[in-house]
């Protein structure tokens, strides 16, 4: 049941969604399926991490749609976000809110309409988080370790909360089970890492630099939270088109910004986390063409303003899980022992959008531990209603 709940509100927005922006996932996996040769403009890059452009070329081969198979995958983690939650609050009323929630998120739906990495994202971390309830055999702490493997090539910046879920392993199971769960995280890391070093010659994807610069500049002030700071990319490309490796360059760019005005850089640090702990979607715009320089002066072209009423309806449904989660944290104050992995999830994902940019699209991951929270919260309540 949990999982039709999960399935249906997704497949209609397959439908209502139709023919979506390609995208740099969509192009990879056209050319997984077709050629089997993981090019990007008809040439070898690690730029992406490889797990969702295989998920998407997979579910083409099966379905002749690329989001077919995200969205069964994003039903299996309902199903199992709805068992995380029943065990862990021992209450069939919270995993059902839990999994309502999950279920109908706008944004979640919108996105697994769209060829991006959302859908993966939150689905394997949401396995995962099942998965470290219980990790005391061998194969269960090998499935741990498979699932951080996937969840690093899902999204790089993913791998301090896969640093600190390995560690948690070791506690709870030892450090056998820890050392276990390390080796297969590793295994399926590895074919990766050599590729991307034989292919761009770096250790992770080849964006790290230009995401952190675009992120960290004299311009992206002025552009946070209303503007997608993207729009600087192509400026960017323009400063280091003459480097050898253009990624590493724009990466001490924007170090050497940080190490000359750590002040500045702090203070806009310090604004990500601020929008990132507000309701409302980011960035408040679409981004639409790019950024260019004129007269040394940023010129930007008009940004797309989303439609008010999904803006609307984002927005009350993220506030109230903001809301709800809070209530729910405090209520649990005294079991955030056992919530460790939601709470890992949760802050690593709030340090990407502080270290990098704030966006929904970054903070999505870590939405289903909010509608755990809140799910927590609700069914609290209502049992003190009822009790009274």
């Amino acid at each position: 049941m949990v999982f039709g709940l999960c399935a249906a509100p997704r497949m209609a927005a397959l439908v209502y969604f139709a023919n979506p922006p390609e995208t740099q996932y969509s192009a990879l996996a056209r050319s997984l399926a077709g050629v089997h040769r993981y090019w990007l403009d008809g040439a070898p890059t690690a730029r992406m991490e490889p797990m969702c452009p295989l998920v998407f070329a997979a579910s083409w081969l099966l379905f002749r749609s690329m989001l077919i198979l995200p969205i069964a995958l994003a039903s299996l983690a309902g199903v199992t976000l709805f068992s995380l939650t029943r065990a862990a609050t021992d209450d069939v009323r919270a995993a059902w809110i839990a999994a309502l929630l999950y279920a109908w998120s706008p944004y979640l739906i919108r996105q697994s309409a769209s060829p991006m990495e959302v859908t993966v994202a939150v689905s394997l971390l949401i396995l995962a988080a099942w998965r470290m309830k219980d990790v005391c055999t061998p194969a269960r702490a090998a499935i741990a370790g498979g699932l951080f493997g996937a969840i690093v090539l899902t999204r790089f910046s993913f791998l301090p909360i896969v640093v600190a879920g390995l560690w948690l392993v070791s506690v709870r199971a030892g450090l056998r089970r820890g050392a276990l769960a390390a080796v297969v995280a590793i295994a399926c890391l590895v074919p990766w890492i050599a590729y991307s070093r034989a292919t761009d010659g770096s250790l992770w994807p080849s964006r790290v630099g230009e995401n952190l610069y675009v992120g960290t500049n004299e311009w992206t002030h002025m552009l946070v939270p209303r503007t997608n700071v993207d729009v600087l990319a192509p400026l960017a490309a323009d400063l280091v088109r003459n480097e050898t490796h253009p990624d590493r360059a724009l990466l001490r760019r924007a170090l050497d910004y940080a190490r000359l005005h750590p002040v500045s850089v702090a203070t806009l640090k310090l604004r990500n986390l601020f929008y990132s702990m507000q309701p409302r979607l980011l960035p408040f715009t679409e981004r639409a063409g790019g950024a260019a320089l004129v007269d040394g002066a940023l010129v930007l072209p008009e940004q797309l303003p989303r439609p008010v009423v999904y803006e609307w309806i984002a927005g009350v449904f993220q506030g109230g899980l903001l809301a709800g989660g809070a209530i729910g944290l405090w209520q649990r104050r005294k079991r955030l022992s056992e919530d460790a992995f939601l709470l890992i999830v949760l802050g690593g994902v709030l340090a990407v959008n502080v270290i990098f940019y704030p966006t929904s699209r970054l903070l999505a991951p870590a939405s289903f531990v909010l509608m755990f929270y809140t799910a927590a919260a609700c069914s609290g309540l209502a049992e003190r209603a009822i009790g009274r």
